[in-house]
């Protein structure tokens, strides 16, 4: 529903790109070498990777962790969109929208990044 809502009001990425935030993964190159990372945030754990079968126990693709926003540190759509989460009942949503609006380490080459900015220049 906030996906819905934010497309009614203008936000075009977020708008249309939310459903991620479901799926509990965005795939977005990397900004400096542009290797194809997953970004995951959820029941298999919050990590970058570059192998798309993660979810396979038998993987031994390497998982970098991600790096959450603190929550005192979201601003403008991920403020509202956090403190709609926690007014709503929804604690785990918020938490995941702390990684979606975190910083990310490429697994391939080690180059750190906005998971936001490279989503944003994903689909813009």
């Amino acid at each position: 529903m906030l996906g819905t809502l934010l497309s009614f009001e203008g936000v075009e990425i977020w708008g249309e790109q939310f459903d991620g935030l479901n799926d509990e993964e965005y795939e977005v190159p990397c900004p400096s070498c542009s290797a194809e990372n997953f970004i995951v945030f959820g029941k298999y754990g919050f990590f970058s990777t570059t192998d798309s079968m993660y979810m396979e126990p038998s993987t031994t693709a390497r998982q970098v962790p991600l790096r959450p926003q603190a929550p005192a540190a979201l601003g403008g759509v991920a403020e509202r969109l956090y403190s709609r989460a926690l007014a709503d009942d929804h604690p785990d949503v918020a938490r995941k929208l702390t990684y979606v609006f975190g910083n990310a380490q490429c697994a391939e080459c080690d180059a750190v990044f906005s998971v936001e900015e490279a989503i944003v220049a994903r689909w813009d």
